[in-house]
């Protein structure tokens, strides 16, 4: 790695301010704290750079000539694209109007001038987190949609099918008014409602004629796409959507007949568009008789004809160019709520935080020392409760100190991202820099100011729960992996073999650090497959050049489609690499040796053993026998790295290949 790139690697703060001076003394200590700083001397100059930089965070002063800093705050979160950059408002200590107006101009925190060092750091190390979060969640989101794309890039009449259907969804619904939750939830609902035909074979889809059979195995491609996507609660209302975007007003629809009002607005915009689509498909040069088709179905009683007229208003204007998805969702996110643990031994302070949370809607529960409110958080876990989703913890306290309550809580994995606030006193008796250095997410003074201690946990309540979105978010691409392969009766069961065997090898050749990866790596190596069409991955003949090119493509696929994710970043080897070939004979990079790394030998080992017992459309499977004699075989001309077969056969020799 080059100084440049690792350079690259810094978070990036933009520090906005008319006073050259002050941005000297902000460049100084970030540069000296390991951040790349940027810097702008107004709001306009600020605005650009945002676009261009894409900064973790912003410190944005208050009092600035020609656009103050609330006006700038508020053009950055009426904008998806820089919503989830956090902006930290700079103001007097005692400027409690400025703190009022930049929460309503949707400011995340402040710092209050003078600036101290130690505040300013604390800031943007939970800051920084909650971006770095969001930007992993946005990946995690573009995974999907990328998987979804590969699907339907593979026919050119459904290329962009979701996409357009989101656009037109979308662009109805703004015609009809709907609030921003109606309106996000229509928008997830459109961009997702065909996901589960991820699951669903290829020679069933593409099909204009289907058997009731063949039907029957489309149509469950609603029931598919609501089960996949159950776990995420952050799209819980767009899950009817999914399921429902079938449905008529007559009861003529599928998957459970909904007639009436059981028929919503917002499935019903999405059942609109979606008709429209196949319309538009199956007649691309006859766009009147669209219109014509989507009016019968609103004479017939299949469709509100109010819901039809706005629609088609709203694709008459829509621009040819389709937008990103990310323009067509909502700018504006509600903070989340959530539960507060504070421990205080001081019944005012208690009172005060509790009363000031408690307003503004969050559920508290205090604790006189820190020991209670470790022992109700083993407690809620044990009981199946939430627990807390923050915590606030005074440094002062008998039986557990705040430090210690904190190191207790970021010492155990399953609260890593539990954010934790160690509530400190003026008096400088604490060093606030300690804080940091027991793991605490941020440090509040006493006396609390109410405009604070809920800025602090509405911007700590929001990384808690991007943190557990996306955990959510990557078990579903998980769950899409392994929809994209049962539907295979060849290859269903594959990729959980892999990662089984492979990590079986991994122990057996004394990597127990690779071994906990292969699991993940088994699960994801060949999810590039989604953009390879199913009748060449079927196809019982010999395939030609050109098939054998697209075949080949799936490793770099998959690595395009992973390569955000966090939780596959320690496989991206596996999927990349897991057909290269120890002579360098493999692709798509032809490395060789051990220049193809171990992870990667052992998941290509045990993927070609899996695809040998395991039968395929061109052969029937093979004995344990007759592989190990074609794997040995081909080790010894070079295919294979000797040490992984070696291990391998070992564990069939002794018996230990797991069934």
């Amino acid at each position: 790695m080059s100084f440049a790139d690792a350079d690259d690697r810094r978070p990036t703060v933009l520090a906005v301010d008319d006073q050259e001076e002050n941005l000297d003394l902000l460049d100084a200590i970030l540069e000296d704290a390991g951040y790349n700083v940027l810097t702008a001397a107004n709001g306009r100059e600020a605005l650009e750079r945002v676009e261009s930089e894409r900064p973790q965070a912003i410190l944005l002063d208050v009092m600035m000539p020609d656009m103050d800093g609330f006006e700038v705050c508020r053009r950055l979160k009426a904008s998806r694209r820089t919503f989830f950059v956090p902006v930290v408002m700079v103001t007097a200590l005692a400027d409690r109007e400025s703190k009022i107006r930049g929460l309503e101009s949707g400011a995340d925190d402040f710092l209050n001038k003078p600036i101290n060092k130690a505040e300013l750091l604390a800031r943007l190390q939970a800051l920084v987190r909650i971006r770095d979060l969001r930007d992993e969640l946005d990946s995690t989101e573009n995974v999907i949609f990328s998987m979804i794309a590969a699907l339907e890039g593979k026919m050119p009449l459904t290329r962009d099918h979701s996409l357009r259907v989101a656009a037109l969804s979308a662009a109805t619904g703004q015609r009809l008014g709907l609030n921003p939750d109606d309106q996000a939830n229509l928008v997830w609902g459109a961009l997702l409602h065909d996901i589960g035909k991820i699951g669903v074979g290829e020679e069933v889809l593409w099909k204009r004629t289907r058997s009731p059979e063949e039907e029957e195995l489309y149509r469950q491609h609603t029931l598919h796409g609501e089960r996949i996507l159950k776990p995420l609660e952050s799209l819980a209302g767009a899950l009817p959507i999914i399921r429902h975007h079938h449905e008529r007003l007559d009861g003529s629809g599928y998957p459970d007949g909904l007639s009436g009002e059981a028929l919503t607005p917002l499935i019903e915009i999405v059942a609109i568009s979606d008709a429209y689509e196949s319309y538009r498909r199956a007649a691309p040069d006859m766009p009147a008789r669209w219109s014509l088709q989507l009016r019968a179905e609103a004479r017939d009683g299949k469709l509100r004809a109010e819901h039809v007229e706005h629609f088609l208003a709203a694709a008459a204007e829509l621009p040819a160019e389709l937008p990103d998805y990310v323009d067509l969702l909502p700018a504006v996110a509600p903070p989340p709520s959530g539960c507060v643990y504070i421990a205080d031994d001081n019944p005012a302070n208690r009172e005060i935080m509790t009363t000031y949370l408690e307003e503004a809607g969050y559920t508290v529960r205090p604790f006189a020392d820190g020991q209670a409110l470790l022992d109700a958080v083993a407690t809620a876990k044990v009981d199946g409760e939430n627990g807390p989703d923050v915590v606030l913890a005074d440094v002062h306290m008998p039986f557990a100190k705040g430090e210690e309550v904190c190191e207790q809580l970021k010492a155990d994995p399953r609260f890593a991202f539990l954010p934790v606030v160690l509530v400190t006193a003026q008096d400088g008796s604490f060093n606030k820099l300690r804080a940091l250095e027991h793991g605490a997410d941020d440090f509040l003074p006493l006396p609390v100011d109410r405009h604070e201690l809920l800025a602090r946990v509405r911007s700590l309540l929001r990384m808690h729960a991007f943190h557990e979105d996306l955990e959510e978010h990557e078990a579903v691409v998980l769950s899409l992996s392994g929809a994209l392969e049962a539907k295979d009766p060849y290859t269903n069961g594959h990729s959980v073999r892999v990662g089984s065997l492979s990590v079986q090898i991994a122990q057996e050749m004394g990597h127990d650090d690779l071994a906990a990866l292969m699991v993940t790596g088994g699960l994801l190596h060949d999810i590039g497959k989604v953009a390879v069409p199913q009748a060449i991955l079927h196809k019982p003949a010999r395939l030609t050049d050109e098939e054998m090119r697209i075949v080949k493509t799936h490793p770099t696929v998959g690595y395009q489609i992973c390569r955000h994710l966090r939780s596959a970043s320690p496989v991206l080897d596996c999927i990349r690499s897991h057909h290269e070939r120890f002579d360098g004979s493999g692709y798509p990079d032809g490395l060789a040796g051990e220049g193809i790394p171990l992870a990667a030998r052992i998941l290509g080992m045990a993927d070609a053993f899996d695809a040998l017992t395991s039968a395929r459309p061109y052969r029937e499977d093979l004995s344990i026998e007759e592989t190990f004699t074609i794997l040995e075989r081909e080790t010894e001309q070079g295919k294979w790295d000797p040490k992984v077969f070696e291990a391998l056969r070992r564990m069939a020799v002794e018996g230990r290949l797991a069934a």
